[in-house]
């Protein structure tokens, strides 16, 4: 893993300190056979799908109570996932970083970590099939979409998510990345026919304008919604173009508790989102969870999704299309 992936934890320390600041200036279910809580029919709410749950070297407890945290708030249908890149440590450096952060080596690096992981998820999905619907993927850096691919762990997951990163220090993710993207993804899904996820992409634009303004000694409170807009005209219609009727999801994430409250921030995140899923462009709930301070704290994307656009019937796309796989 690169010196950048290292600083996970401080980049979301960062993340949420940011965001602080920014805050200053039904349905039905039915049992299945085999006793999920789904069915084709079936919608989950919102707070009851977490389609982004890191579950690997990165975990702070246990597996099993890890999940079990995110159950006991409510949620029904979950996607373990791990930053793949973790796995291309050394040994030394996997212990190094591991020491580091506080955590247990719960996996082994390179191929043997990939399969103990997933084996990991398999185990406690049969576990806690009676109650939870569970699937497995990866986190892939998506500037890796430029380059030579690591295909064979990307083999083992149900779903495919690409961290579209905030690119701090250089431009900020935008309307033309995220269509490159969502184009390359189209491309990829001739050899990986999964679902994936666009994750976070218009709060990591965010992320950068913020911490931009602050670097140059700029009152954010100064920033402007056009500032804050991710596209440009003729954008959000050449993306929905590109993502309707597809797998390919965009993320809509627990960072936008942090500034849902800036009316500037808001506005732009409606202007830029709710176009989108009025196209039928389809999106994922997720909390990016990594630490217990986090994990331990209610979840409500409802509070910010109904403004964006994004309701339970669209937002359970990705787990109609997972069954279908099933």
């Amino acid at each position: 893993m690169s010196s950048r992936n290292a600083l996970s934890l401080t980049r979301m320390a960062v993340f949420f300190v940011a965001f602080g600041i920014l805050c200053v200036i039904g349905c039905a279910q039915t049992q299945t056979a085999d006793n999920r809580t789904t069915s084709e029919s079936a919608l989950f709410q919102l707070r009851e799908m977490d389609m982004h749950l890191h579950a690997g070297m990165e975990r702070p407890v246990p597996l099993d109570e890890w999940v079990e945290l995110a159950a006991a708030d409510g949620r029904k249908a979950l996607l373990l996932l791990d930053h793949i890149e973790l796995y291309r440590k050394t040994q030394a450096e996997y212990e190094a970083w591991a020491g580091e952060n506080g955590f247990p080596l719960w996996y082994p690096v390179g191929s043997a970590g990939h399969k103990a992981l997933m084996a990991d998820f398999d185990r406690v999905a049969k576990k806690r099939k009676s109650d939870l619907l569970i699937f497995k993927g990866w986190e892939i850096d998506s500037r890796e979409l430029d380059g030579d691919l690591e295909t064979e762990p990307m083999r083992m997951a149900d779903v495919l998510g690409w961290h579209i990163s905030p690119n701090n220090g250089g431009e900020a993710p935008d309307g033309q990345l995220l269509i490159k993207r969502a184009k390359q993804l189209k491309a990829l899904q001739k050899r990986f026919p999964v679902p994936m996820i666009l994750c976070h992409p218009f709060s990591m634009r965010i992320e950068n304008i913020v911490n931009t303004a602050q670097k140059q000694g700029r009152d954010i409170s100064t920033i402007t919604v056009q500032e804050y807009r991710f596209f440009q005209p003729g954008e959000q219609a050449q993306l929905a173009e590109i993502l309707r009727g597809t797998s390919i999801y965009v993320e809509i994430n627990r960072a936008y508790e942090g500034c849902w409250k800036n009316p500037v921030v808001r506005e732009a995140f409606i202007a830029d989102i709710r176009p989108l899923a009025e196209a039928g462009v389809q999106f994922t709930i997720g909390t990016d969870h990594h630490g217990l301070r986090e994990a331990r704290l209610p979840f409500h994307p409802e509070e910010y999704c109904g403004e964006l656009g994004v309701t339970p019937e669209n937002a359970n796309g990705i787990i109609r299309d997972l069954l279908l796989k099933r």
